[in-house]
């Protein structure tokens, strides 16, 4: 039986080539093996954390709502209710719910979170600051946009000030110009998706995932306002990057190939987009199989596309 430092090893190496099916026994293996070794509480936690966490990205949320319950309820009876470990762990807790768009659970819990946070390591800490952001992602979903930018702009405070991370910097600005697009101010957001490539750039180089992701980011501006021939090659720089780093069976790679999809469909030439489609539809149902939301969507929008080219015909 391998050890845990292997195991973890090898999900780490699995998360980066996108095998995400082949991550859920390890994980599993790795529980058990803190369970029957009577480890650490803690590292039985956190062991549950990361599985739940997985289940919540492959969507099967029934399963990662047992796992975070789990390991919440043993982070609270350790270290009590007014910890930030505990907040964190419960921040996950309504990331979950925001993905299931049971959005008031979701927002009790954020706030919760946030509450804890400021008792515990402040206003000025990058916890609070991650709780900032989180609430406004889930006003985002929740189409409260005035709300959202408010909470990524006191973040984007704090983390200027703190000076540590320009990385998380960078994110904050994604975060709050996903909040500007959705109020229509177009200049704003290309301002601060050009200034968090730039941070990318500088700070990773172009060749990285955090390169690609801002260029993705911008391309998706750019394709919501139109602005079509500026997408592009935004898209397929995006692409290049992370066909080359991870393949294409990596999430980041579908999410812009989708992308090249929807683009293609905007500028009528179909035969492109149904490519990019497909290619998605196919690799969704060998990583998550059929039952799965971006699956689902990228066969409807294929079927969509081929019967309009037969009405073309």
């Amino acid at each position: 039986m391998a050890d845990i430092n292997s195991l973890n090893a090898q999900i780490d190496q699995l998360y980066q080539e996108g095998r995400l099916r082949e991550v859920e026994p390890l994980l599993k293996e790795v529980v058990e093996l803190i369970k029957m070794k009577n480890g650490g509480q803690m590292d039985y936690a956190s062991a549950l954390n990361d599985l739940g966490g997985y289940y919540r990205e492959m969507h099967e949320f029934e399963k990662s709502e047992t796992a975070f319950l789990e390991a919440t309820k043993i982070i609270s009876e350790i270290l009590g209710e007014d910890h930030p470990d505990y907040a964190t762990a419960i921040n996950n807790f309504a990331g979950l719910y925001r993905l299931m768009r049971i959005y008031p659970k979701a927002e009790e819990m954020f706030f919760r979170a946030l509450k804890i946070y400021e008792n515990t390591v402040g206003k000025e800490h990058f916890l609070y600051a991650t709780g900032l952001n989180n609430l406004g992602l889930l006003y985002q979903d929740m189409g409260v946009f005035e709300k959202a930018v408010e909470l990524h702009e006191e973040a984007l405070e704090i983390i200027r000030k703190l000076e540590k991370n320009r990385i998380t910097y960078a994110t904050s600005l994604n975060n709050l110009a996903s909040a500007y697009r959705a109020l229509g101010k177009n200049d704003e957001t290309t301002a601060l998706l050009k200034e968090a490539l730039e941070i990318y750039d500088e700070t990773v180089g172009k060749n990285h995932p955090y390169y690609a992701s801002g260029l993705n980011n911008l391309g998706s501006h750019y394709l919501v306002i139109g602005q079509y021939p500026e997408a592009e090659p935004l898209f397929l720089e995006a692409l290049d990057i992370l066909s080359g780093i991870f393949g294409p069976e990596h999430q980041k790679y579908l999410s812009t190939a989708s992308n090249l999809g929807l683009l293609y469909e905007k500028l009528d030439q179909d035969q492109k987009a149904i490519q990019y489609h497909s290619e998605v539809a196919q690799t969704c149902a060998r990583i998550y199989g059929k039952n799965h939301p971006e699956y689902e969507q990228s066969m409807y929008t294929v079927a969509r596309l081929k019967q309009k080219l037969g009405h073309q015909v």
